[in-house]
């Protein structure tokens, strides 16, 4: 006997059943797989993160705590007083820039503010700039905020109020001959400058109008050929009248009260920046804690 057309086995439709159902198989493997690999990478990506935004915290808490003895083992060692400290280091497969300053060492954009208004701060900027900045000044002062002291009054909160869309690389320079913006100008701070660690332009921008630019460069080579002298000793060699001299102390320290530290952590594709300043409480400041990340 034949067996009937209802009873026969196709077997081209069960071939094409099968190529289907591994087609499905494979599509939902390749799925799961993908699914897999990308949970995988943002899962290491995570890790990544967590890894250095630990780190990074890390790193300010200690070096902002230890900023003075960074600052001053140079001049410990010879080298004289400096301002910075650059140090590199490797933290999870990338190099770590971190750069330690003491924000009292350099000019006070707010205490200029104060002393001259909006015009002895670009004064300020082009002076210490000597035009070798590629920055466009563009002034955006603000009124300053209430319910803090602060002495001068805080008129400029950062760098990027003076500079047009300034990028941090431009900001923070590389640390070689030339200064960047950072080297020189603050927004931070009790508003004196700090006589052994400013450099002499800083000097004479922040004495400007007090003092005469020959007394500057006399006070500056004062202070290298007797480092053991303090402000008041330094300012009765220059010979000064009373109120001179009591003007210029309002405005010299030998002790700092703020210090700043960048970290630039280097990576394959792009660069992240975060610059993190502390500044003590003090006569006529209340302590305040900044933070900036790009």
């Amino acid at each position: 006997m034949r067996p009937t057309a209802a009873g026969r086995h196709n077997p081209g439709f069960v071939l094409v059943m099968v190529l289907v159902v591994l087609a499905l198989a494979s599509g939902l493997l390749g799925l799961c797989a993908h699914r897999t690999s990308r949970r995988a990478l943002e899962a290491g990506l995570a890790r990544r993160d967590l890894q250095h935004r630990w780190g990074r915290r890390s790193l300010e808490t200690l070096c902002l705590a230890r900023a003075e003895a960074l600052l001053r083992g140079p001049a410990l060692n010879g080298e004289g007083p400096v301002a910075a400290v650059r140090r590199s280091i490797a933290l999870g497969g990338l190099t770590v820039d971190l750069v330690v300053a003491d924000e009292t060492a350099k000019a006070n954009l707010n205490r200029v503010a104060a002393d001259r208004g909006r015009g002895g701060v670009r004064h300020a900027v082009s002076a210490l700039g000597e035009g070798r900045w590629c920055l466009q000044v563009v002034l955006r002062p603000r009124q300053p905020p209430t319910g803090v002291i602060r002495t001068p009054p805080v008129r400029y909160a950062s760098l990027e109020q003076v500079f047009a869309a300034p990028a941090p690389g431009d900001l923070l320079g590389d640390g070689r001959d030339r200064p960047a913006p950072s080297d020189r100008l603050t927004c931070w701070g009790s508003g004196k400058v700090h006589l052994r660690r400013a450099p002499a332009p800083v000097l004479r921008e922040m004495l400007l109008g007090l003092l005469t630019h020959y007394q500057v460069h006399r006070l500056a080579a004062l202070r290298e050929e007797e480092p053991s002298l303090g402000v008041e000793a330094l300012l009765d060699r220059l010979d000064l009248e009373e109120k001179k001299r009591v003007a210029a102390r309002r405005r010299l320290t030998v002790r700092s009260t703020c210090h700043s530290l960048w970290i630039v952590t280097r990576g394959r594709t792009r660069d992240w920046y975060r610059l993190a300043v502390r500044q003590q409480a003090g006569a006529g400041n209340d302590a305040g804690r900044w933070t900036f990340v790009w």
